[in-house]
């Protein structure tokens, strides 16, 4: 057998067949435009490229849906500017009818027109079931939000939408005698911290009738004034209370100052949270209710608690709790405009329109579908309440202790006739007499009027038996208890000393330590610290005793013109420590009450006729360190005790044995009481007042316009709204083809062929496949001829 071993043709064949997978792949990538179409081309390229294919076709799917709500906010922008426009005729009708006196049925026929265009135009305003203007759900409207995915990490972008019907947009039954609210206004009368603080309260007609529908929900609108140094964002302890209390079953809610969130405090309220793109705060809440954190325009967070809802989940009533910062304190403190201007900002940010009048500062309130009650005794009249009261408080003395006299009486026979002697002589016997033995100062507070804001916390006064009779004597100040322990009532205290010491320097009180500036300290021992104040009107230097109570824990001044405490005080200022309790009204009474009897008590101050009303606490205190207690007169009791009681003028007799003997009488000693000669240290005393202020009803064209001029506002503001989520949407849209793009080149980069050199390189292979070809065959020929020679 002849066996040939070619290593030209193995080596041709190799060659070959390099030529044809060279071939083939340039022919795939010319084919298909891609030098990595499969993963064996190269697996690492492949496998990122896949990735951001996938990116790619995401994007797509966010473009889409970004192009959807740009409809969706398009549809509503261009309902809400027709809408606009049919509120500026409506102003322009008003007008109109004003001026021209054109016949009030007709003027108020084209509003009722104009508002039901307006309700109809707002219904319009659906693409794809989504309703930004409707303001809830119902009626082809599936949705009054309109959200989509806004990248590929699961983040959206939600948009909510609005009530720009005729009811919210607080027009309805809007006609020219249009009802509104004219509510007193003292800015100096704030109070700006504690349980008590001033808040102005709205309702609207829906919420006074409890008529609350989807469209129409019942609002209880509250504008809680807020001391600004509460920190940034911080809703303050007055609203955070105002939340709670809206909230009810037993809520302590407790603001985060590191996150600016609320969080549950003992009892757990909050059961979900969520924070949408636009920074709106939802909170679920275990009541059922719903509470969400929005930035009002005055740039503070407005709180909108929802509580009841219908069968859709639209609310249908609410409680709109928007905090106005105040700053009366310090050098920043604000004056009487700006601090109006904040409260009329607020109320026109939740869609009011409120006017000040030039003469008396006086706030006109109208829109909003404000309920403005011909009587302002109704319990839902609009009101300011909890205003600062400058009248004293009232006090009074009165008997605290009796004791008994026995006296001579003279007897009676049945017939009322009196009874004599042999000699002449009326017969008597010895009978008791009452008489008031020991008298007290009471003082009556309602618990409307205890106030524990700084620097108006209620003080009660009472006087001793001090020869400077109105300087000498006690001031209880009622002072809030605080988890840090400071002085909530500081400002208060520094007052009453700056008044008593007759400082010519502003005093203050430090609200940690209790020390007073500006003083000198004279001495510090047995936990009493001495100051001195030099800068007095007599020039003569004025001395203060602070120190702390054992017992109560009370902080207690006393202001003297000697230092040698305490034989030379003649006014004791006591700082009572309370912690009101908002349970009930016989809790918050019996709160602020034992306080103020145990001060009494461990000043040695008998409190014993003190007791709790119906909605007072009296104040009753007694003892021989009070004015009034210890009788001056030299008359005594049976058992020696003075009293209070002097003759009274004599009864006169005539001897009957001797008629005609005008030097005989007899005298009966009777006895009157008459009060001391005391009274009430009152000058100065400033005590709170949480009596409703009410409004008055206004209406008349001008409330009318003003409606609508809130009405403008508040579209205009839902129509900024919407063009700048347009604006966004459609930037989000650029870039997320922009995104779509560079990825897309990305990939190209790394997977798509170059043509040219591609073709090129076919060009080579198809050449080398046919010279590998041409010289097989000439090998293979070259084979044929050496075996044809060993067969011849």
């Amino acid at each position: 057998m002849l066996s040939v071993n070619n290593a030209s043709v193995l080596s041709g064949l190799q060659v070959l067949s390099q030529a044809t997978t060279t071939l083939n792949k340039t022919e795939m990538a010319v084919s298909t435009g891609k030098t990595i179409s499969t993963a064996s081309d190269n697996p690492a390229i492949y496998s990122i490229a896949n990735t951001m294919q996938a990116q790619s076709s995401a994007l797509a799917g966010i473009s889409q849906g970004l192009n959807v709500l740009g409809q969706v906010v398009q549809t509503a922008s261009a309902q809400g500017t027709l809408i606009n426009n049919v509120l500026t005729s409506i102003a322009a009708n008003i007008s109109e009818g004003q001026n021209t006196g054109i016949d009030s049925s007709t003027v108020n026929t084209r509003i009722s027109m104009a508002l039901n265009e307006i309700d109809s135009m707002a219904s319009s305003a659906t693409f794809n079931g989504v309703n930004l203007l409707a303001g809830s759900l119902g009626e082809g409207v599936a949705s009054s939000t309109a959200s989509t995915s806004l990248d590929i990490y699961g983040d959206s972008l939600k948009i909510s939408g609005n009530n720009a019907t005729s009811a919210g947009l607080g027009l309805s039954g809007l006609n020219v005698d249009q009802a509104g609210v004219t509510l007193p206004f003292n800015p100096e009368s704030l109070v700006i911290t504690g349980p008590a603080t001033t808040t102005l309260t709205l309702h609207n007609i829906a919420q006074a009738t409890e008529t609350g529908t989807a469209q129409n929900p019942a609002i209880q609108y509250q504008f809680v004034a807020e001391e600004t140094n509460t920190g940034t964002s911080n809703p303050g302890s007055s609203t955070l209370a105002t939340i709670n209390a809206a909230i009810g079953t037993d809520s302590d809610l407790k603001w985060d100052p590191g996150t600016g969130d609320l969080t549950s405090g003992t009892n757990t309220i909050i059961t979900s949270q969520y924070t949408d793109p636009n920074g709106v705060k939802l909170y679920t809440l275990n009541s059922g209710k719903a509470l969400q954190v929005s930035q009002g325009s005055n740039g503070n967070p407005v709180y909108t608690l929802s509580s009841t809802f219908d069968a859709l989940g639209n609310p249908t009533t609410q409680s709109i709790i928007t905090p106005v910062p105040v700053n009366a304190t310090g050098s920043g403190k604000m004056d009487d405009k700006v601090i109006s201007d904040t409260f009329m900002a607020a109320i026109s940010g939740q869609g009011f329109h409120v006017e000040r009048n030039s003469t008396d500062g006086a706030l006109t309130i109208s829109g909003g579908n404000i309920y403005a009650p011909a009587s302002s005794s109704s319990p839902n009249v609009s009101a300011l309440t909890n205003a600062i009261n400058t009248t004293p408080l009232s006090g009074s003395i009165v008997p605290v202790a009796t004791d008994t006299k026995s006296v001579l009486r003279g007897q009676t026979n049945e017939d009322g006739s009196l009874v004599y002697d042999s000699d002449g002589n009326l017969e008597t016997t010895s009978v008791p007499q009452s008489f008031v033995s020991t008298y007290g100062q009471q003082v009556s507070l309602t618990t409307a009027q205890a106030s524990l804001a700084d620097p108006v916390a209620t003080r009660m006064d009472f006087n001793t038996n001090g020869a400077s009779a109105g300087l000498d004597g006690y001031q209880l100040i009622l002072n809030q208890t605080t988890t840090d322990g400071t002085l909530s009532s500081s400002k208060t205290i520094a007052r009453s000393v700056e008044a008593l010491s007759n400082s010519t320097s502003d005093i203050t009180v430090d609200p940690t330590s209790g020390y007073i500036a500006p003083s000198t300290i004279v001495s510090q021992n047995d936990g009493r610290t001495v100051f001195q104040i030099s800068a007095t009107a007599s020039g003569n230097p004025m001395y203060v005793s602070l120190e702390k109570d054992g017992t109560t824990g009370n902080l207690t001044y006393a202001v003297s013109t000697s230092s040698a405490f305490p034989q030379g005080a003649t006014e004791n200022i006591v700082a009572v420590n309370v912690t009101p309790d908002m349970t009930s009204q016989t809790t918050y009474q019996n709160s602020l009450f034992t306080p103020i009897v145990d001060a009494l008590k461990s000043l040695d101050i008998t409190t014993d006729r003190s007791s709790i009303g119906t909605d007072t606490i009296s104040i009753v205190a007694s003892g021989s360190k009070i004015a009034g207690s210890i009788p001056s007169g030299t008359i005594t009791a049976d058992d020696g005790t003075p009293v209070w009681g002097a003759p009274g003028a004599p009864y006169v007799v005539p001897n009957s044995k001797h008629p005609y003997d005008s030097n005989l009488y007899t005298y009966l000693p009777v006895y009157g009481s008459v009060p001391p000669d005391s009274f009430l240290l009152t000058a100065n005393s400033r005590n709170f007042s949480g009596s409703t202020i009410s409004g008055q009803k206004t209406s008349g064209y001008d409330v009318a316009i003003g409606a609508v001029t809130a009405a403008i506002s508040k579209m205009t503001s839902i129509n900024a709204s919407l063009g700048s989520s347009a604006n966004l949407i459609s930037q989000l849209t650029k870039n997320t083809a922009a995104q779509q793009d560079a990825i897309t080149t990305g990939i190209s980069a790394l997977t798509d062929a170059d043509l040219a050199k591609e073709s090129v390189l076919l060009l080579s292979a198809q050449t080398k496949q046919q010279l590998a070809i041409q010289s097989l065959s000439i090998m293979g020929g070259q084979s044929s001829m050496i075996l044809k020679l060993f067969q011849g």
